[in-house]
């Protein structure tokens, strides 16, 4: 009897140690639990991480206040909660993760969080797309940043799950103040092949242009931009290679010089691209309501034009109504990061009147129509002009008012027959009706310093003046200097009677 009796106060006692044991075991779960989540942080190369277990079990954790580091970027959770309907299984379930934080530096101005490469921590043993899950639900906030900028906030939700055909699904959605997008990501495991498509994407210009103006550099510092950009886009990465491409509309823009010195209204665009990578678009159109520049306006402005990289944009044509006729280019290319072009201007039917209104203190008026093709170049230097040429439009009539005394009688004879009536015409008493007007820019064999000689043939408008007047103008100096600021001491005249 008394051997039963040990027997059974040793079964006894080691039933009492295994449920210590265990008891033991349930009351640290929380402990061990936390330790398996910092294990698996750390190996995806997470540091800094702090969190509170409030549930722990085989089929449920519950992770609340979490915050941790992927290189500099930070961050965080209100709660994360695993539920494991196959606890068994060497996998973390469904995992909802709610009020997030995710910080997006869109500028380079911070290490890139999603290169998962090496971070100063240690090296990542556990690729993004290999952490065990089954399903993952997101709901929380994007956080746009770039350097010197308020971050934007976005509310976005992502829903993932695991098909049985081993291929990730997801569908990403953020919508904030002037931004709204829907995603779509595919990721086939077994062939590692990413696709996604974003089908509806909408930016209001005003609203973000502090950052669009980090990612591109327009010319001339800070431009105040608006307008509704709309798109969609769709790729494909295949190991190393990535194909991308999609369309970008833009509606309603607008776009004004930080000193007010350029400013274009009614912005119209349509691209598509065949590689958002490498900014490489087909032909597409650019149309504008108005572009004014100090007392110049175009108007009705529209272009043919490709992407050709960040540094290319490839201008098949541009043509706009300006100064009462129409100017149109042929095909150039336009460097930004130069901030140069050359082109070849067309003028058809251009307004005397209102291009000599553009330069200052002329000594003459004058009324009619011109057409003519130059070369023009443009860079940081300013406006340079090439040889061509402007004449009067045929058919059409003009007149000219001289006020600048000595102009024609400076190499004349006061005794000469038509001494007095040339001292009319130079001193504006009487019109010149011209039947003869042509600029020639740059003449191939002109002297040096010549800029530009001026060949007009007409008579008096008042038919009882019978004067046959022929004037041959030179202009020496900068011509680009006289259209933009008037005469200067550079300009002379000669004359022939």
């Amino acid at each position: 009897m008394t051997a039963v009796r040990n027997k059974r106060r040793l079964l006894l006692g080691a039933g009492v140690g295994l449920l210590a044991s265990l008891a033991a075991l349930w009351a640290a779960r929380l402990v061990v639990t936390g330790w398996a989540i910092g294990w698996l942080l750390q190996s995806a190369g997470a540091s800094q991480a702090s969190f509170q277990v409030t549930q722990a079990s085989p089929w449920q954790v519950v992770l609340e206040d979490i915050g941790f580091q992927l290189r500099t970027q930070t961050y965080a959770a209100k709660r994360v909660a695993f539920a494991r309907s196959r606890w068994w299984m060497p996998s973390l379930g469904t995992v909802r993760v709610e009020q997030a934080r995710i910080p997006l530096t869109i500028d380079g101005s911070d290490t890139n969080p999603w290169s998962w490469a090496t971070y100063h921590t240690s090296q990542t043993s556990v690729e993004p797309w290999q952490v065990p899950l089954e399903e993952l639900t997101v709901d929380g906030t994007l956080v746009v940043q770039a350097a010197a900028l308020p971050a934007q906030e976005l509310a976005v939700e992502i829903n993932a799950r695991l098909t049985p055909q081993n291929t990730w699904e997801a569908r990403v959605q953020a919508t904030g103040p002037g931004l709204a997008l829907q995603g779509k990501l595919d990721y086939d495991m077994a062939k590692d092949v990413v696709t996604f498509q974003l089908p509806a994407m909408s930016l209001d210009l005003k609203e973000w242009q502090a950052f669009v103006q980090r990612l591109v550099l327009l010319p001339g510092g800070k431009w105040d931009l608006a307008g509704l950009i709309t798109g969609s886009a769709e790729g494909r990465l295949a190991g190393k290679q990535l194909s991308t491409g999609g369309s970008v509309h833009l509606r309603e823009g607008r776009a004004a010089h930080p000193q007010g010195t350029v400013i274009a209204e009614g912005i119209e665009a349509d691209l598509e691209f065949t590689d958002f990578a490498k900014v490489i678009t087909k032909p597409g159109t650019l149309r504008v309501r108005e572009v004014r520049t100090g007392q110049l306006a175009l108007r009705d402005l529209a272009a043919g034009i490709a992407l050709d990289g960040t540094s290319k944009i490839v201008v098949n044509q541009v043509s706009f109504k300006a100064l009462g006729g129409t100017v149109s280019t042929e095909p150039f290319n336009y460097f930004p990061d130069r901030r140069e072009l050359e082109t070849v201007v067309l003028v058809d039917g251009i307004s005397i009147e209102e291009v000599m209104a553009l330069t200052r203190d002329l000594p003459a008026k004058a009324e009619g129509r011109v057409n003519g093709r130059f070369p023009l170049r443009l860079d940081d230097s300013g406006v340079r002009l090439g040889t061509g040429w402007l004449q009067l439009k045929p058919g059409v009539q003009a007149q000219v008012q001289f006020n600048a005394t000595g102009l024609l009688t400076g190499g004349a004879s006061p005794s000469s027959p038509s001494y007095a009536v040339l001292k009319k015409i130079e001193s504006g008493l009487l019109k010149l009706k011209v039947s003869e007007l042509r600029l020639d820019i740059r003449p191939p064999n002109a002297p040096a310093g010549r800029s530009a000689r001026l060949h007009i043939a007409g008579e008096p408008v008042d038919p009882d003046v019978k004067a046959p007047v022929i004037l041959d103008l030179n202009v020496n100096g900068p011509l680009e200097k006289l259209i933009n600021l008037g005469l200067d001491s550079r300009l002379s005249f000669g004359t022939k009677p």
